[in-house]
């Protein structure tokens, strides 16, 4: 990895965990639904990236979060498993003549794809999340609500965030 590249994906690491820590944390809709915004940092991973560079810079980033917010080893074991199935859940929405090096964008993906792709993540996160923090599982009703809730929440945020950084990234190369 790059230098540069390395210290451009530590800077997004160490703002989004300021973000998720003093902002995003503090958000609790209805008491059911937080947004859980880090996890971009994890989506945007690109397709050149190694398996063990993306597990451990999930890893590392779920771990961080995991020290602000007194949740030992929560964020850091659904950080990973989202690490590990990124790169099958993005092939799921990539035309196969596209599966080259790729950062899931509206540009590289279509809108409709990068839709699915967010939502999906997501999902999946935020499902290994609720159900790993509601261990004994008691019940159903509040943790399928915790899940559906947090999971729409956090993709509109994404989806926003996603739509809005490809019409600048246009703006810039222009």
């Amino acid at each position: 990895m790059e230098p540069v590249s390395f210290l451009r994906r530590f800077g997004l690491m160490v703002g989004l965990v300021l973000l998720q820590v003093l902002i995003l944390n503090r958000i609790s809709l209805f008491g059911y639904a937080t947004p859980m915004f880090y996890i971009w940092f994890i989506v945007r991973f690109e397709s050149s990236m190694t398996r063990n560079a993306m597990l451990i810079w999930g890893f590392f980033i779920g771990i961080v979060i995991d020290m602000f917010t007194g949740t030992p080893g929560l964020n850091a074991a659904c950080s990973t498993i989202l690490a590990l199935l990124q790169p099958k859940i993005v092939t799921l929405f990539l035309s196969k003549d596209r599966r080259d090096i790729v950062v899931p964008s509206r540009d590289t993906m279509g809108g409709g794809p990068l839709a699915g792709y967010l939502f999906l993540t997501t999902l999946v996160h935020h499902t290994f999340y609720f159900i790993f923090r509601s261990i004994p599982l008691g019940d159903w009703t509040v943790l399928m609500a915790k899940i559906v809730f947090s999971t729409l929440l956090t993709f509109l945020i994404m989806l926003a965030v996603g739509m809005s950084a490809d019409r600048s990234d246009k703006r810039r190369s222009l």
